[in-house]
């Protein structure tokens, strides 16, 4: 449901949030362009700011920065938008769908399931 590039950038934001290091990186082999370019989608839309608690240095780009706010006041529509993404809602949800996205694989399921049936209601005479 969530694009790879959307799930990329919210283990970013959790890596940054948690001070993991490089988890993210690893976990989905991002390139360090791919990191740079997430980055800035990212701190463009305010979602992250420059700055490195305690003046550490570190190799990772990801540990330059530091949430805008609490990783709980930042929502997924936040990510989405920062991204210019979007939701890939044209399969059914599945067993593997809730296994992947754990704790909120209900609510993304809900989701999914809602707009499934307002798209099969929409006619392409009507578009």
């Amino acid at each position: 449901m969530l694009t790879l590039r959307t799930q990329k950038a919210i283990a970013l934001m959790q890596d940054i949030a948690s001070r993991r290091g490089g988890s993210a990186r690893e976990t989905y082999r991002i390139t360090p362009g791919e990191m740079e370019e997430l980055l800035a989608c990212l701190r463009t839309k305010g979602l992250i700011l420059p700055g490195q608690p305690d003046g550490e240095k570190s190799a990772n780009p990801a540990d330059g920065y530091r949430l805008a706010r609490p990783l709980r006041e930042i929502f997924l529509l936040d990510v989405l938008e920062a991204l210019d993404e979007h939701l890939n809602c044209n399969r059914p949800t599945t067993e593997e769908f809730y296994f992947h996205y754990n704790r909120v694989a209900p609510k993304l399921g809900v989701v999914n399931h809602m707009t499934r049936l307002y798209l099969e209601e929409i006619k392409l005479s009507e578009c």
